[in-house]
């Protein structure tokens, strides 16, 4: 009998659009196949007022499905630190009053001289807005980083927790499943460590990033990899062996309560198919 690694409620999908037609299209797509779990994220056109209003859209024309907007730092910059800091505190109190009750806090690709997401929390912890329990924040963490960029990695990351603020944590996505089994290991600690007896808020939530892998996705990622995401070449060349290693990265985040949150595309009733019968039983 086949395993259940994930039920179809228990997972997040990002979604991506350039319009609010397309934008209702893939959310009436989700809600007649019950997927109820969403992430809108912030990059190129879709950001600042299409972002909002995009948002907005999804909580009251479709409000069965739990969103979770992305506020990157780099894609909503507004020419200086100040600007942008007031931007991040009037994103947040417009999603909170839609109804939002997770926003993902990210430096993004590129980060600001100026402003990232350790000097963004610092700034927050200091205003009332993001001091609501009916709002958390989401932080980001990449364990496939070289050991000396890992290192900075978890200082950054234990910057973040001591603000008092975060209320998840984002598994950046990779193919060395064995490395990722020993950082879950350094990430728990940390965790552990920083928000015991500190924090009222200490029950993190751990997400897992997974790209379902298609012949087309791996030429497009070997012509123009995504600057962050460690895909090894074996896993670019071979779609059965992408498949393998996707799955084993599912049961790695089953065995530690990491929940996936899937960044390629599921919009269509095959993209759905293979998601389920290929990658969610084992």
């Amino acid at each position: 009998m086949n395993e259940i690694l994930f039920n179809l409620n228990n997972i997040r999908t990002e979604i991506s659009f350039k319009s609010f037609d397309e934008l209702r299209r893939i959310l009436s797509f989700y809600q007649k196949n019950n997927l109820t779990k969403i992430n809108i994220p912030c990059k190129n056109n879709l950001k600042k007022d299409f972002l909002l209003k995009s948002i907005k859209i999804t909580k009251e024309e479709f409000p069965s499905i739990d969103i979770i907007p992305h506020f990157s730092i780099l894609h909503e910059f507004r020419r200086n630190r100040q600007n942008t800091q007031d931007s991040l505190v009037v994103f947040l109190r417009i999603v909170k009053y839609l109804g939002c009750k997770q926003v993902l806090l990210v430096s993004g690709s590129q980060k600001r001289s100026t402003l990232d997401s350790v000097s963004a929390l610092s700034f927050l912890k200091e205003n009332q807005v993001s001091h609501s329990e009916d709002l958390s924040i989401g932080v980001a963490f990449n364990p496939y980083l070289p050991t000396f960029l890992f290192e900075e990695e978890i200082i950054r990351l234990e910057k973040k927790l001591k603000s008092g603020l975060v209320g998840s944590i984002w598994i950046q996505f990779g193919t060395d499943y064995d490395l990722l089994q020993t950082r879950i290991k350094v990430l728990r600690n940390i965790v552990n460590i920083t928000m015991k007896n500190k924090f009222k808020n200490s029950n993190i939530q751990f997400y897992g990033s997974i790209l379902i892998p298609s012949k087309q996705f791996l030429a497009r990622f070997k012509f123009r990899p995504w600057k962050g995401v460690y895909c090894s070449t074996k896993f670019l060349d071979s779609l059965d062996f992408a498949n393998s290693v996707v799955k084993d990265i599912l049961l790695i985040y089953k065995q530690n309560m990491i929940y996936p949150i899937i960044e390629t595309n599921i919009i269509t009733d095959d993209h759905l198919k293979t998601l389920n019968n290929n990658f969610l039983n084992m």
